[in-house]
């Protein structure tokens, strides 16, 4: 299959190149920058907001859209509905003009419509474009991802080797990891089964945790064997984030606030007639 990848070169991204040439597919991957393709893997030079995409997706089979941001650059453009939103609506309405029959969306748990956070409301808004436009296409729904580097998780190692852990709310909201790895596996070998089209599948781990718990997993890979944690009060993180979401690196926005804050959990196990037995949490992160 020739298959066209936007996002490709990002933390999800270069773990999908690697399955797709574990299953011998050809593939073009559009990027500002050639850095983290794999060896074998067609570059395409172009901003995705700007680039002609009709011109770029001439002769692909399956288009997989894993282009997103978790914070927003207001100063540069880059902004939760232009990147999630608009970005996928250029994309659907390319493939449409080329006849690109199949897409794969890589969407987000927690995506739904009325959500509170901006990030999945214009994630629901991608979705609902998608139908709309009646493009055969799955869309994927992963909690947090781990393995390779995960962001989260190498904020949460750091945070464990202070001496004190400050910890958002109460810490008893419910998260379900599931390894990167698996993920990319199943998006290469859906690639192969169109006949899934159509669908929405939420993507968890084995396993459910409290954030409480996924900080003493991780500082038990340190050594930490008793991690003091402190659970600052949600009012008072609201305030400060509100306060300080205009100023360059302040460490949490009031959009991760809200995510950080409501369950993150799925009971759908689609995904295990392609995955059989999901990784567990274990200590790569």
């Amino acid at each position: 299959m020739r298959v066209f990848v936007t996002g490709g070169t990002g933390y999800v991204g270069q773990a999908v190149q690697q399955a797709l040439l574990r299953h011998h597919h050809e593939i073009s991957v559009l990027a500002r920058h050639p850095s983290n393709l794999a060896s074998g893997v067609q570059f395409v030079s172009g901003d995705i907001r700007q680039v002609d995409l009709t011109a770029v997706m001439q002769g692909i089979d399956v288009v997989i859209h894993l282009v997103g941001i978790i914070e927003e650059k207001l100063s540069q453009g880059i902004t939760f509905d232009v990147m999630h939103y608009q970005v996928t609506k250029r994309l659907v309405d390319a493939m449409r003009q080329n006849g690109v029959p199949r897409l794969i969306h890589m969407s987000a748990l927690g995506t739904r419509e009325n959500a509170r956070s901006r990030y999945h409301q214009s994630k629901w808004k991608a979705e609902q474009y998608i139908r709309q436009q009646g493009v055969d296409a799955i869309i994927l729904r992963p909690s947090l991802l781990f393995g390779g580097g995960a962001p989260f998780f190498q904020m949460l190692k750091t945070q464990c080797h202070w001496p004190v852990v400050p910890v958002p709310g109460s810490g008893d909201t419910l998260l379900q990891p599931v390894a990167r790895h698996d993920v990319a596996e199943l998006i290469a070998r859906l690639v192969d089964l169109p006949q899934y089209g159509g669908e929405t599948w939420e993507i968890g781990g084995p396993t459910v945790f409290t954030l409480n718990d996924l900080y003493r997993h991780v500082a038990k890979t340190i050594g930490r064997e008793h991690l003091p944690l402190f659970h600052v009060p949600l009012p008072l993180l609201f305030a400060a984030a509100r306060l300080g979401q205009n100023l360059p690196g302040f460490p949490v926005t009031v959009d991760q606030l809200f995510m950080l804050n409501e369950p993150n959990v799925t009971e759908d196990t689609r995904w295990h007639q392609i995955i059989a037995h999901p990784t567990p949490l274990g200590t790569d992160f």
